[in-house]
């Protein structure tokens, strides 16, 4: 008599993997749009903000040229990093040393769309247990 005992554990293992990976990236593109939709619309108060929108910050976010853009694994965890190279993207998030008033449109986006953003992720396989929004700034 012989047994063989056969493991699908590294397929399952790949196949969540894959659709955590495609959720976590659903959510980046929640943030990415929401962010878009910041920089150029007005406040929620009504009042709009004193830059000229020239559209190549809300055209940069998440782009492949000039945008931050890319899914990243350490261990058990998966990232999403959405942004821009764009140098005033930085400044009308954080303002500026000369003291003038900052537009956040970031870090809003991804607070204002967190059950969104929950949802993508849940779809792609996970039950989630941690969420985070990290504020940066992309220098590469």
């Amino acid at each position: 008599m012989s047994v063989t005992v056969k493991s699908y554990r590294p397929k399952v293992e790949a196949r969540i993997m894959s659709n955590l990976v495609k959720g976590v990236s659903n959510a980046g593109m929640i943030v990415a749009s929401q962010a878009k939709k910041n920089v150029t619309h007005p406040l929620p108060s009504g009042k709009t903000h004193r830059y000229k929108d020239t559209d190549e910050l809300a055209g940069s976010i998440a782009s492949a040229v000039n945008g931050v853009w890319r899914i990243e694994k350490r261990g058990n965890e998966i990232s999403v990093l959405v942004g821009t190279k764009v140098k005033y993207g930085l400044y009308l998030e954080f303002g500026h040393a000369d003291g003038s008033r900052h537009y956040p449109w970031l870090f809003p986006a991804a607070e204002s769309k967190k059950n969104e953003i929950k949802e993508a992720i849940k779809k792609g396989g996970s039950i989630m247990t941690d969420y985070e929004v990290v504020g940066g700034i992309w220098d590469k």
